[in-house]
């Protein structure tokens, strides 16, 4: 391959289904709970990850104990993704992070934001008219820069709050100086 090739295409999703279909049936429930961000039944969640009916309840239930998925009904059962959960995991995660991890990451978000900022002549994503910045045929790329600043400037603030809680007041771009 030349760097004039283009490079090769990954499918994520066929990646995916690969390596679900290797696991075993509670890791499968487990994969497909992950994705559930609007309530399903048991016989759907079964259905996607391969495994009996049964199997699938076992497992949600025993999900739903450790608070990774939320109970919605029961008739017929249903299960959704608890986003409270996955935002406490990720809290617990970015608490990890050592001080220079923590600041090299906010170093680098709050640059992608300079730079949306610049680019969008704006100082928020809500402040900004996509049709103003794109030709009708490019609306849908403003729209999806639009949703990165949007996810750049939720982790900036998750990991401010990460930084309050530790006592570190310098800002990212005072402690590159």
């Amino acid at each position: 391959m030349t760097a004039d090739d283009p490079p090769p295409e990954f499918g994520l999703a066929e990646g995916f289904g690969a390596d679900l279909d290797a696991e075993p049936a509670d890791e499968r429930v487990y994969r497909v709970a992950l994705q559930l961000y609007e309530p399903a039944g048991v016989s759907a969640i079964a259905e996607r990850a391969s495994c009996a009916p049964d199997t699938a309840r076992r497992h949600l239930k025993r999900l739903a104990d450790i608070g990774v998925v939320d109970r919605v009904s029961e008739s017929p059962l249903t299960f959704v993704r608890n986003e409270s959960y996955f935002e406490w995991r990720l809290q617990n995660r970015l608490e990890d992070l050592s001080r220079d991890e923590l600041h090299d990451r906010l170093a680098e978000l709050t640059e992608r934001e300079r730079e949306f900022r610049e680019r969008f002549d704006a100082n928020s994503p809500t402040n900004v008219d996509a049709f103003e910045h794109a030709d009708y045929d490019d609306v849908e790329t403003v729209w999806l820069a639009l949703s990165e600043w949007e996810t750049v400037r939720d982790r900036i603030d998750r990991l401010e709050a990460v930084r309050r809680g530790r006592g570190l007041d310098s800002s990212p771009e005072e402690n590159a100086a």
